[in-house]
């Protein structure tokens, strides 16, 4: 089981965020965040309290904020969740990865 599978719904460690992070400031590959410590990515972390990577730092000075997706409804009566889907893509329109 890789460490994104592990604390899936906990309200501790959220490893989707940290992955991501390490991802886009480092470079890591999924293996390679599977084999660290995590005392290591807790003083990665706090380094970069100090230290930000730029992209934050760019985020901070330009002033980008993202809006957070739509939570989609739980619906029992909705088994495919095809209502979430519609609600996430309320225009229908999906854009392709590497695409304007």
């Amino acid at each position: 089981m890789s460490g994104r599978d592990r604390g899936k719904g906990s309200a501790r460690i959220d490893f989707d965020f940290v992955y991501a992070r390490l991802i886009t400031s480092c470079g890591f590959t999924p293996a390679e965040i599977d084999e660290m410590s995590l005392h290591d990515v807790r003083s990665l972390f706090a380094y970069w309290r100090i230290y930000p990577p730029i992209h934050e730092i760019l985020k901070y000075v330009y002033k980008i904020e993202r809006e957070p997706e739509p939570k989609a409804e739980t619906n029992t009566g909705d088994p495919s969740g095809i209502g979430g889907l519609i609600a996430r893509f309320p225009n229908g329109l999906v854009r392709a990865s590497g695409t304007c």
